[in-house]
């Protein structure tokens, strides 16, 4: 929740369009909860990041998959994808190196089709999550250095 309120903040004050994603499984099935759009009609879609809560499993490859499929109907030339990781990606029958090979080929066919994606890991399985992103990780388990770290983020890959 609070690092997605921090990344909301920081593309609001840079005027840059975000849209935030939450997502978990549920019986295999992919759950994805948009708590802010890109098109912010009421402009009250920064309020819903307060109801981010962990809720269990989870199948990255399909969301980066569906966040992505998003970024590509965009207008603009550079386009980031951050994912926010506490964990390695894990549900039935979705585990280990299976599913991190899913969550990287993901990754992969994204930044194919000129998104820069990269991962924060916020949890103990920050080692997995760097094996998964490669040079696309960012290790903030401080969270107090994530503005900052977004901040350089952003400037840099938007010029």
């Amino acid at each position: 929740k609070a690092s997605a309120i921090i990344i909301e903040d920081l593309c609001r004050g840079l005027n840059l369009p975000c849209a935030i994603y939450g997502h978990w499984t549920s019986s295999k099935h992919v759950e994805i909860d948009e708590f802010k759009s890109f098109d912010d009609i009421d402009k009250k879609d920064r309020y819903r990041l307060e109801c981010i809560t962990a809720k269990g499993a989870n199948r990255d490859g399909a969301a980066l998959y569906y966040a992505g499929e998003q970024l590509k109907k965009r207008p603009e030339t550079n386009k980031l994808m951050i994912v926010i990781s506490d964990g390695q990606p894990a549900d039935t029958d979705y585990y280990g190196e299976a599913a991190e090979k899913d969550t990287h080929d993901a990754k992969q066919r994204l930044t194919k089709a000129g998104i820069k994606v990269f991962a924060a890991a916020i949890g103990a399985d920050k080692e997995n999550i760097e094996r998964i992103y490669g040079d696309g990780f960012m290790d903030v388990t401080d969270l107090d250095t994530l503005p900052e770290v977004l901040t350089k983020l952003v400037v840099k890959n938007i010029r």
